[in-house]
């Protein structure tokens, strides 16, 4: 289907998200892939996986005007950029949905999940003593997903491998609207840092973006 939602945050900014209800087929051919695309596209395992590698390639285009076709690169951390292009970018996916944020100028994060009871098993592996505090029976999945979902955002806006969910990435006390905004710090030892990130709950899935 087409684009499922787009916002326009600022001059500078895009937010895209595509329902996936195509076959990896289909998507496959509104991409030109080079041979090394096409190598790792043919390496996944799964429909799904190549399915939402796929999708946010075109989501891509769709939100950049570029007249040659947009490559994703991958730095020494992971962080995905595109070549030959001054345009900062950040991907999600999660089932049925992939997410892209684009900015022409600054660093930007997202990440988008579906909500389930699973994260409950997870919740002290990210979670510090205080945010775990905030965590009440109302709202409750909700309010987790945010705060999983605005740690990601972070973590990919960062861009490097040396931050510990717990102790370095740190989320304010907030109350559950279905969209707001909280407050997050990014914090080590030689840097600090205090970020606004953005939420919306979309349909069964929690979207954050930070910029």
């Amino acid at each position: 289907m087409p684009i499922f939602f787009k916002k326009q945050i600022n001059d500078n900014i895009l937010i895209g998200i595509w329902k996936i209800s195509e076959s990896a087929e289909w998507l496959n051919s509104k991409l030109i892939l080079d041979k090394e695309d096409f190598e790792i596209f043919n390496s996944f395992k799964t429909e799904l996986r190549k399915k939402h590698w796929l999708t946010y390639r075109i989501l891509l285009k769709e939100l950049i005007d570029s007249k040659s076709e947009l490559k994703i690169l991958y730095n020494e951390f992971g962080k995905p950029y595109l070549k030959n292009s001054n345009y900062k970018i950040s991907v999600s996916h999660s089932v049925e949905f992939a997410a892209v944020i684009v900015s022409r100028k600054v660093p930007v994060g997202i990440d988008i999940e579906k909500i389930s009871q699973r994260i409950e098993r997870i919740k002290s592996k990210f979670l510090s003593e205080n945010e775990l505090k905030d965590i009440n029976e109302n709202f409750r999945l909700e309010k987790l997903y945010i705060y999983w979902c605005a740690k990601e955002a972070l973590y990919k806006l960062y861009g490097k491998r040396d931050l510990n969910f717990i102790t370095n990435i740190k989320i304010a006390p907030f109350n559950f609207e279905q969209k707001g905004h909280i407050n997050g710090e990014l914090s080590g030892d030689s840097y600090s840092k205090k970020y606004k990130l953005f939420y919306e709950q979309v349909n069964d899935y929690m979207l954050v973006y930070v910029f």
